[in-house]
């Protein structure tokens, strides 16, 4: 094997790792959304009326682009100047990678110095896309934690909501 083709296959991994990173960062977005729009549903007496509403919902969020989702949950809720800085800054990269990465670097791919300059973004990319990912992931589990004790419920763990929505994804196939 070549370097160049080495270069190649790490360069076309790192912008895979980049692309799984900005989608997390997306559902992430959707999963804070879902869980501000329960808020006010006693999620214990759910009706058919409100579960046929959150499946609508769910499909309008998985349809919707990031920068969509997020400009929908800035008018629901109040986010601190750091927090919209961070996963603006996320957008913009997400953007930039999925949709103009490799056109503005048209010829540097055929170069080893082009390749590493290439490696380098995409790791920044990476950093800024985890960062908002994180944060995002920090806002949800925090708005959960305290819905579950404004409700009186038990604060759900990981394990159980991972549970959950496998039995949940069983119902819905049914």
């Amino acid at each position: 094997m070549t370097r160049d083709a080495d270069d190649l296959r790490e360069l076309y991994y790192e912008f895979g790792r980049a692309a799984k990173i900005a989608q997390l960062m997306e559902m992430e977005a959707g999963n804070l959304a879902l869980v501000y729009s329960t808020m006010l549903v006693d999620t214990s007496k759910v009706t058919e009326e409100q579960r046929a509403f959150f499946r609508s919902l769910i499909q309008d969020i998985n349809a919707r682009t990031f920068g969509n989702l997020f400009r929908e949950i800035k008018k629901m809720v109040a986010i601190d100047d750091k927090i919209l800085a961070t996963v603006e800054e996320a957008l913009g990269k997400r953007n930039y990678l999925m949709h103009k990465f490799f056109r503005e670097h048209n010829f540097a791919i055929y170069s080893v110095e082009g390749r590493l300059s290439m490696l380098a973004e995409l790791r920044d990319i990476q950093e800024t896309l985890n960062k908002a990912h994180a944060t995002l992931t920090a806002m949800t589990k925090s708005l959960r934690q305290l819905l579950a004790k404004l409700k009186g419920h038990e604060i759900l763990s990981d394990q159980m909501a991972h549970s959950l929505m496998a039995d949940g994804k069983k119902v819905d196939m049914i």
